[in-house]
Order: structure tokens, then sequence, then C-alpha cells
């Protein structure tokens, strides 16, 4: 008996997400220049075979991770006030191993950029040095009109918060098997509240 086609892409799509989960997952680990297809096919445990059938490279997939990085972004900008999701973004990128069971997908393209050299040239690519006064300072902004956080420039509190999450992310031990770590965002927040 054929499988129908809407089966036959059902199938695709959970087992290309079945592969780009294990990948976050080790490239977060490991880091980008240390994976193998081997394992991520061993994560996921498929075949490495079956995992070249969906992606062409370890770039390929690294790179089909974007989608998660608009989600991230979209699922913080939805909570109920704006500190709550600036908070989330922080702890999700600032926690390990994870914040309540989430991958950052921010941790691990900055990770590829600055520990193992990965060069991205798109000029939509969020990890660049103004995401923090747009995405940020959007929030500040939404914040400020509720009562949450003091009057200034909230692009510049933007780019100061998004700053220092980056500052904190690249002193992050790249050694970090065995070790736990959980932010304490509260100081830095407390700078822009009212």
């Amino acid at each position: 008996m054929a499988l129908s086609k809407e089966r036959q892409q059902e199938i695709h799509e959970t087992r290309k997400e079945q592969i780009l989960l294990a990948a976050s997952k080790i490239f977060d680990q490991k880091g980008f220049a240390n994976t193998k297809i081997t394992d991520i096919a061993e994560e996921a445990e498929i075949s490495k075979g079956l995992v070249y059938r969906y992606f062409k490279s370890k770039e390929e997939i690294l790179f089909s991770l974007t989608d998660n990085l608009k989600h991230c972004i979209d699922e913080c900008a939805a909570q109920p006030t704006a500190r709550a999701g600036i908070r989330l973004f922080g702890m999700r990128l600032l926690s390990y191993p994870y914040y309540e069971d989430y991958i950052p997908p921010f941790r691990i393209f900055f990770t590829a950029m600055i520990r193992d050299g990965v060069h991205v040239d798109s000029p939509e690519f969020p990890v660049a040095e103004d995401f923090g006064r747009t995405y940020f300072g959007a929030l500040f902004r939404q914040g400020q009109e509720q009562g949450e956080f003091r009057n200034g420039d909230p692009e510049e509190f933007g780019d100061i918060y998004w700053k220092y999450l980056l500052g904190s992310l690249a002193l992050m031990s790249p050694e970090k098997e065995g070790k736990t770590y959980t932010p304490n965002l509260d100081p830095v927040l407390q700078l822009f509240d009212k």
C-alpha cells in the first residue's frame, strides 16, 4: 500500500525536524566545528546516509535553524509584558544547559560565528550588532508605554541589554560538560526599571 502525498510530506517534515533538533543539541554541546554528521545521526537515532538525504552538509543544517531564531523572537515578544519577554530571551540564551528545556538558537549561531569562524553575509542575520537596537528597542519602548521602564532612548536601552547578553555569552566556557548555569538578569534589568 503506497503512502499518500500528504503522509509522505508529514514523514519528511517530521524526519527533518528530528535532524534539526538533534543538530541543535549537538551544536550547542560540542560547537559547530567539533560536530560531525555522524554525531547528529547518532543523536537523532538515524543513519548518517539518511541525514544526507535531507541535508547536503553540516552548514546547510546550521542555516536551516534560522526559522528557530524567528520563532524564538516571536515567542519572547508575545509575553504578557515587555520585561517578561526581555527576561525570557536572556534566560534562554544564557542558561546552561537549557532554560525550560529550550535549546537557544541564538547561542548556537553566536558560537558558530565567534568560536568556530562560520561567516554569515546576510544583513538580516539576527546576531548582527544592531539587533539590540531594533528588537530589544521595540520591547523597551513597549515597556515604557506600559510603565515598566524609565524614560530614555529605548533603542539605546536595547543596545545596552544586547551587548550585555553578548558579553556574557562570550564569557561562557565552551567546556560545559557537567556544569550548569542560571543567570541572574535582575540586576541588569533593574537599570531600566521605572
